[in-house]
């Protein structure tokens, strides 16, 4: 059925050109997917895949070989200094493999319902990520100063260092390697690179979209193959990608956080790493239940590329696996394969943290329920024995709101390898958010990680009861009815901690109270009571063989207000970490981009975030490298790992306020407000060419338009030439 992707396919490509981009650049990047990552993955997946199974899963499956291959391509062409030969690679896929551009002929046809199913899910998807950051965040400030999150021109900044540079460096640390999962902001890098399309334009306008679509096809595909059932996919990323937390949307805790709300579009190796990992999962259930040589080799192929993209998901599976060792070994029936599978797991971790991460600890420590700490205990010292009743009381809401979603784990009756596997993998996840503490509250990306096993795995439950179409869509409306509820509900909570979940508790006791209504009403009662009672009507709707089903529908549906209520309260995480750019810094940097070159590097005296708002006097001040795409001497600092690891070891939420080399930062501000014929050599010495003050951050003295070349002036921005000596 051809129309539902078609249909999506067109949605896709119309959502940038809506939002203004270029016909011609939405026309470049398109060509350039199809060219240098769909075309050569698919045949590459097609060359080393046991056998086929259907199109799509040819197609999602391969787009992820694709980018796999685009990363070590770059990285290749990085090395040898050849990246204006990247857009060559796919020609080294395309022409050997020829032979397999022919589809074979697949087993599995998805039905017209289940593509429309599928289309619809990413559709939905993508209208939450348009009206949650896409059409409130400009490429360019072009029509005055824009507030961006302060994450995003990092992130940005990550990029275009990649784009000209590798190893990676620290954004605003000069030639510090940066040790980071990067395979993400590679691929951004790699598109601009081959496609000639403006990075911003990519960042903030093509990239998104595409990979959210291609996450939603891989569920719905990996789901549909590890549970045996057509239905399992759909539902799964429906679970992912459609519904939120079970929670009052204007009473939800904080410390709760989610798994696709924000998250979505905030951290882009979030989404990248969840789309790598569900073939990862597909592969690794092959050979759990006896695949071959070639199902080890896309583990192992997969699995190495996972832990680029996103450093917490390879280690969670590996829990996954320990968990069928486990119970093999309580069963007596121990095998070699998961304890192979495992132990290849284990040495590519170890083979990440080595040469991705450089053995650095990224901030994690030790920190039992630290996602609580604004509910209970304290963020200096943490939780204690005292805090336990409240702890307890605490888990329970979480346990709600997170969990209703996977309350089809519950009716599973058949465990296999597989079913352990998902459950082991969810269990790790949940327990690495609730047992570590992060600087920067990343201990939420654990069980984001573990999601995709645990939506299949919930979703297998429910496909495996009986159904019927009136059952399903008379508890989607009840589902339907919650949510709304779920959006006027509020309670008169006294400003007391004890009280914080207390809303939680009571939307999940309506929603279970209505989930059993239903199951009675459908399934305890006979038909004839229920036309005396209900006038014929309920009867009607309520299909005694689906009880249990439609009552389990209920609950894993009834949090799908979660996403659009953020979508329309909360977009672009509304004002709480920003730092407003003006079109004269964007155009200064942009003028430096286009005037400089990659080895010429910036020095400036912009550190902190300006202005008056919520993060003024923050050291994350990202803009100078994320628009000028150069590297920068001495910037911001708070995203460095010396910030983390010195917050790591304080115990204190956050970027370091200050500079852990005061000497260096001092010679580098001296030398750029007021410089001497020595400190200017100093900065040449360091690969600075050109200075860039922003006169809000300070005045330099007379002495620096006279000691070098002024270049570019605008506002408050002014550029600056180092000249040969």
């Amino acid at each position: 059925m051809k129309l539902p992707w078609l249909a999506l396919a067109l949605a896709t490509v119309a959502l940038p050109l809506a939002l203004g981009t270029s016909p011609l650049d939405v026309a470049l990047y398109a060509g350039y997917f199809a060219y240098a990552v769909v075309a050569p993955g698919t045949l590459l997946y097609r060359a080393i895949r046991p056998t086929p199974q259907s199109l799509l899963e040819d197609l999602t499956y391969g787009t992820v070989v694709g980018l796999l291959a685009e990363t070590a391509c770059l990285a290749a062409a990085s090395l040898l200094d050849l990246r204006g030969w990247l857009w060559a690679w796919p020609l080294l896929a395309i022409v050997p493999l020829a032979r397999h551009r022919r589809s074979p002929d697949y087993p599995e046809r998805p039905s017209a319902a289940w593509s429309w199913a599928v289309a619809g899910i990413a559709a939905g998807f993508l209208a939450y990520l348009t009206a949650a950051f896409l059409a409130v965040n400009p490429p360019l400030p072009t029509g005055g100063a824009h507030d961006y999150m302060i994450d995003q021109l990092n992130l940005l900044a990550v990029s275009a260092d990649l784009k000209h540079h590798f190893p990676l460096a620290v954004p605003e640390q000069g030639d510090r390697t940066l040790g980071y999962h990067w395979f993400a902001y590679g691929h951004v890098a790699a598109s601009s690179l081959i496609s000639g399309v403006d990075l911003p334009v990519v960042w903030f306008r093509l990239d998104l979209p595409v990979l959210a679509v291609l996450a939603v096809c891989l569920l719905a595909v990996t789901g549909r193959r590890v549970a045996g059932h057509p239905w399992a996919g759909p539902v799964a990323a429906a679970l992912m990608f459609t519904v939120g937390e079970l929670v009052p949307q204007r009473q939800a805790p904080a410390f709760f956080g989610s798994i696709t709300a924000y998250y979505s579009w905030s951290s882009r190796s979030l989404l990248f790493g969840a789309a790598l990992s569900m073939p990862l999962i597909a592969a690794i259930v092959s050979v759990l239940r006896g695949g071959g040589r070639r199902d080890w080799l896309l583990v192992l192929l997969f699995a190495a590329g996972t832990t680029g993209a996103k450093s917490t998901i390879v280690p969670l599976f590996g829990a996954g696996v320990a968990a069928v060792c486990t119970v093999h070994l309580l069963r007596r029936r121990p095998r070699w394969t998961p304890w192979l599978l495992g132990g290849s797991l284990a040495a590519i971790t170890v083979g990440a943290v080595a040469v991705l991460y450089g053995f650095e600890g990224q901030g994690l420590r030790w920190g039992p329920f630290a996602i609580m700490l604004d509910f209970v205990g304290s963020q200096r010292h943490g939780t204690t024995v005292r805090d336990v009743p409240l702890i307890l009381w605490g888990l329970g809401a979480y346990g709600i709101a997170m969990g209703a979603r996977l309350a089809g784990v519950l009716l599973l009756r058949h465990w296999d390898d597989a079913c352990v596997f998902l459950a082991g993998t969810t269990v790790a996840g949940v327990a690495g958010t609730l047992c570590v503490w992060h600087v920067s509250w990343s201990e939420h990306f654990f069980v984001v990680a573990a999601w995709p096993c645990a939506a299949i795995l919930s979703a297998t439950g429910l496909v495996r009861l009986p159904w019927s179409p009136r059952a399903l869509w008379t508890a989607l409306a009840v589902a339907a009815a919650l949510a709304a509820v779920s959006v006027a509900f509020t309670l008169p909570v006294p400003r007391h901690r004890w009280w914080v979940p207390l809303p939680v508790y009571a939307l999940g006791a309506l929603v279970l109270v209505s989930a059993l209504l239903l199951y009675l009403l459908s399934h305890r009662l006979s038909p004839r009571l229920l036309d005396r009672l209900l006038d014929r009507l309920w009867h009607r709707l309520l299909d005694r063989r689906a009880g249990a089903f439609g009552a389990l529908v209920v609950v894993l549906f009834a949090g799908v207000a979660r996403l659009p209520f953020d979508a329309v309260t909360n977009a672009n995480l509304g004002l709480a970490y920003h730092i407003r750019i003006t079109p004269d810094q964007v155009a200064g940097a942009r003028w430096l981009r286009a005037h400089s070159t990659p080895a010429e590097y910036v020095a400036t005296n912009v550190h902190r975030v300006g202005g008056s708002g919520l993060m003024r006097g923050q050291s994350l001040a990202y803009w100078i490298s994320a628009y000028s795409e150069r590297r920068v001497l001495l910037g911001s600092w708070g995203y460095s790992p010396e910030s983390t690891e010195s917050q790591s070891r304080a115990h204190r939420i956050g970027p370091a306020l200050t500079y852990w080399d005061p000497a260096r930062l001092a010679l580098n501000d001296a030398a750029v407000l007021d410089p001497t014929p020595a400190r200017l050599s100093w900065l040449r010495e360091q690969r600075v060419r050109w200075i860039l003050v922003d006169r809000a951050h300070g005045t330099p003295t007379a002495a620096l338009p006279t000691l070098t070349d002024l270049a570019w002036q605008r506002g408050d921005i002014t550029v600056y030439r180092l000249r040969t000596p």
